[in-house]
């Protein structure tokens, strides 16, 4: 079976909410992801597992202070609620992977099932597998296999198919874990970890600024704004208004209005808020809201579709 194939995800933050709209009633859901004009993602995360597997191009993925370059054949694993930021290091090269991502409750009754309950809310939040051990292990061709079953009809065996397929992928990363050294980061920064902690807490507040950040960490603005490019790829007031951006997209999702869903995500001032969206995303938060509505629409009548 052909994976479905997202190209050119110039829409990422439908396609991330969507997907987070998808996991809350599906057990998981896997494609070909392949980046040609979009060249990094906004921070971000997401309430469900994604395991990455490299097939054309290098990435830089970016997490709370640290970098991880993955090239073709690695696999990186990303827990829940992980913020993270992807940059494709070669401007000219598509950057294509298969991308696995896994509800969050469906993991835990997998990792029982495998005996292996004290990684339930223990996972690491981000690891990378080396290419040689993903070859060894086949974890491709366990990928394919998982894409294959997900065209079952019958959605119990479907189920029970892929309970069994992520039962036999989560007992080979644990051996994997076990008895080879996981991928360390490329580079890591304590001031970086500390300072996006921080931010990650405060960001709701709309009198968080740059200055303040500095005097919490007792580090100039220059100095700090320097390393914090460096470690993120991004400047901290990029940083603040994406992760106040992706609390938005949340909030109407939840179904909040637009207004009390800026306001409750840490922007104070609506005009300049619309601004920024648009700025950022090409489309007013309007739009976007009717974009968002119409996917569910169509998604909903596939499932009713599917059960026919």
């Amino acid at each position: 079976m052909a994976y479905h194939r997202i190209t050119s995800v110039v829409d990422q933050h439908l396609t991330e909410d969507m997907a987070k709209y998808q996991l809350s009633h599906g057990q998981l859901s896997i494609g070909y992801y392949m980046n040609q004009e979009t060249k990094h993602s906004i921070i971000h995360s997401h309430p469900f597992y994604e395991y990455i597997l490299v097939k054309k191009g290098i990435a830089e993925y970016h997490v709370n202070g640290a970098r991880f370059f993955l090239r073709p054949g690695e696999m990186l694993l990303i827990s829940p609620d992980v913020l993270h930021a992807m940059h494709c290091a070669d401007a000219e090269e598509s950057y294509e992977r298969l991308i696995l991502q896994i509800n969050a409750a469906f993991m835990e009754q997998v990792l029982a099932a495998c005996g292996l309950e004290h990684r339930i809310g223990a996972m690491p939040s981000l690891y990378t597998l080396r290419a040689d051990s993903v070859h060894y292990w086949n974890l491709h061709g366990l990928l394919d296999r998982i894409n294959t079953a997900s065209s079952i009809e019958d959605a119990a065996l479907r189920e029970n198919l892929h309970r069994s397929q992520m039962m036999e992928l989560m007992l080979t990363i644990e051996q994997i874990t076990r008895t080879e050294q996981v991928q360390p980061p490329s580079a890591s920064s304590k001031l970086i970890v500390n300072v996006t902690a921080y931010i990650q807490e405060h960001f709701r507040e709309p009198e968080l600024t740059v200055a303040r950040i500095a005097q919490h960490t007792y580090v100039s603005r220059e100095h700090l704004s320097r390393t914090f490019r460096e470690y993120t790829g991004e400047s901290i007031s990029r940083y603040l208004t994406e992760l106040r951006m992706q609390e938005f997209r949340h909030g109407l999702l939840e179904g909040k209005g637009i207004l009390n869903a800026s306001l409750e995500s840490g922007f104070s001032d609506y005009s300049s808020f619309v601004k920024s969206f648009r700025k950022l995303y090409g489309i007013t938060p309007m739009d976007y809201r009717e974009q968002l509505h119409t996917a569910m629409d169509q998604s909903k009548d596939e499932d009713r579709e599917g059960l026919r």
